[in-house]
């Protein structure tokens, strides 16, 4: 059964201000990808953060997504939040308790390592997806896994068209909160684990980050 805190279940409060340079790359961002129309420019901007390649590099800021051009759960569905806001939408970050591995496909390819963890699980990690509140109610979408990881059984939703909820990328056993502060949130959530705990996730994200990026992004 799914167990959900009490702090999981209403809409945060108002955003806080955002930096002029966060702002402006937002609305930059809005401007490449984003209709006409309230509902295309949702899910537009949904595919537009979801392809963004994954990759756990530690720094869990927007930024550094829009930077980079790549980035883990927290950062990806931070910006999505934030796009899906500045075009006048509520939305929220939640975050989940599940095990991040037992979730994945395994792939030939994959370091041995790797596809051990994956094919046992036990990598416990605290995933983030954004809720947004659509049209008749509210509705979840996880941005994590881009396109490209679609010929490796990976869940992409590529398919979303703006109805229904999307998607996991990890089977949940326990949503945690819905706040407005993610990142000091998920690392107090991170603290709580033990340190063999922490060893095994910063490795295996290690692991999934160097493979993923050793394959074709197109």
């Amino acid at each position: 059964m799914l167990l959900t805190s009490n702090s999981a279940r209403a809409f945060t409060s108002p955003a806080s201000a955002l930096s002029e340079d966060y702002a402006k790359a937002l609305d930059a961002f809005i401007e490449r990808h984003c209709t006409q129309s309230k509902l295309s420019s949702v899910v537009a901007l949904f595919h537009a953060v979801r392809n963004i390649p994954y990759f756990s590099s530690g720094d869990r800021t927007p930024e550094a997504v829009l930077r980079d051009n790549r980035g883990a759960c927290t950062a990806k569905h931070i910006l999505l939040r934030d796009l899906l806001r500045r075009i006048g939408e509520s939305a929220d970050v939640e975050i989940i308790e599940g095990d991040f591995a037992a979730s994945m496909p395994t792939v030939s390819t994959m370091p041995e390592a790797l596809r051990s963890w994956i094919s046992s699980g036990g990598i416990t990690d605290y995933h983030c997806y954004v809720v947004w509140r659509g049209p008749e109610r509210e509705q979840i979408l996880d941005a994590t896994w881009p396109d490209s990881l679609a010929a490796y059984r990976f869940t992409v939703n590529s398919d979303w068209n703006g109805e229904g909820d999307t998607a996991l990328a990890i089977l949940p056993t326990f949503v945690k909160s819905r706040v407005e502060d993610v990142v000091p949130r998920k690392e107090k959530l991170l603290q709580s684990l033990t340190r063999e705990e922490t060893h095994n996730r910063k490795l295996f994200l290690a692991l999934l980050s160097d493979w993923l990026a050793q394959l074709p992004t197109t």
